[in-house]
């Protein structure tokens, strides 16, 4: 055997030897760069992770996670806008233009009355243009008394005025609702100005008791499209009444009371006065009326209720409604001016409402811009 041969014999299997280890340690190097690049990984999609405005990164590589986050902002996201749209009564929309069209879509939703439920044995008494200093704290002890619950219509000026009043209203568990800023008549202003006096005097109860109103009622009654519309806009329901006794007039205690009794029946929703003049006779009255009518089987219940009382097809249980001939017969506006001058209320400190002027029958009146319809009365 020749040289050659032997070291043939002896490099080889030392060869070999040095081969393995490198395979073996390019495996192992392998593997701990292969661990070091998963670790740099996970802590680079963590902190990509952690910082807004990257789910689109890390949904692809942990959609379970993720989904679980997704969850989370879908609650807690919308709550601000959840609560203010629980807060009000949205608009209809669409709101048709035709008053005959607004007046239905507004029944058909309860959101215009006349009167409740009329299978029900339920009346709703409703007091107009307060809080008054005199008159209001009278009619809160009479209804505390026999434990009535009523609504308050009241004009916004005076709800700044005396905030208190209304405070005690609504802590007694009766309803607050808009009767304008100033009794105007809303039929003759624009939309613009009508708009004003309904939130003016909407901003005006919520500064006093942290609740915006949702009833409305116009004052004398009249109403056109652009009044609804407005109303609409604001999401208050329209309010009329179907039993009334003319108090401000003061014809007397008996009269107010046996009007009021005459006309009542179910559903009544019955407008008497807390302020816009003196009120001793309605005050002097009211007692007499709530003892007769409890006495005939009725429920004295808030607006509200009356509302959530109603049958599910409204519409086919409201007033009819009436639309003047194209061409009606004109009849002159009233003024919403005061002609007659009531007796002054017992505070020296407190004005007479405008508008305590004796109108005629309910009638049909062609107002500008759009058709009206008016039940005229002082309210």
């Amino acid at each position: 055997m020749g040289t050659q041969d032997i070291d043939s014999q002896v490099l080889f299997p030392r060869r070999a030897g040095i081969e393995m280890k490198r395979v073996a340690f390019v495996i192992i190097l392998c593997a701990v760069l292969a661990l070091a690049g998963s670790l740099t990984l996970t802590i680079a999609v963590s902190y990509i992770d952690s910082k807004p405005g990257t789910n689109s990164y890390t949904m692809t590589l942990w959609p379970k996670p993720l989904a679980k986050r997704h969850q989370k902002s879908q609650v807690t996201v919308p709550s601000t806008p959840v609560a203010t749209a629980t807060s009000r009564v949205l608009p209809i929309t669409p709101f048709p233009e035709q008053l005959w069209q607004e007046m239905a879509v507004l029944q058909g939703h309860n959101r215009f009355l006349y009167y409740g439920n009329q299978q029900a044995p339920e009346v709703a008494l409703t007091f107009d243009d307060g809080p008054n200093p005199d008159y209001t704290p009278q009619v809160l002890a009479i209804l505390h008394q026999y434990n009535i619950k009523a609504t308050f219509f009241c004009i916004g000026r005076l709800v700044a005025q005396y905030p208190d009043l209304v405070k005690q209203e609504f802590a007694a568990g009766h309803v607050i609702g808009n009767h304008s800023w100033s009794h105007a008549n809303l039929g003759l202003l624009s939309s613009d100005n009508i708009s004003t006096e309904l939130n003016l005097t909407s901003e005006s109860i919520q500064k006093a008791i942290g609740v915006r109103p949702t009833f409305f009622r116009p004052p004398y009654g009249v109403f056109n499209t652009r009044v609804l519309t407005q109303a609409n806009l604001m999401g208050l329901t329209t309010v009329i009444w179907n039993d009334e006794a003319r108090d401000w007039v003061r014809p007397g205690v008996d009269v107010i009371s046996s009007r009021i009794l005459g006309l009542a029946g179910n559903g009544a929703i019955i407008l008497l006065h807390d302020g816009g003049g003196n009120r001793y006779q309605t005050v002097a009255a009211l007692p007499t009326i709530i003892t007769a009518l409890q006495s005939q089987g009725f429920k004295f219940v808030t607006l509200q209720q009356m509302v959530n009382d109603l049958p599910k097809n409204p519409a086919a249980n409201q007033a009819p409604v009436f639309i003047p001939t194209p061409i009606p017969t004109p009849i002159p506006v009233v003024s919403p001016t005061p002609t007659f001058t009531p007796t002054p209320a017992a505070s020296p400190t407190v004005a007479p409402e405008p508008g305590s002027t004796p109108t005629p029958t309910p009638t049909v009146l062609p107002m500008p811009e759009s058709k009206s319809i008016s039940k005229l009365s002082r309210e």
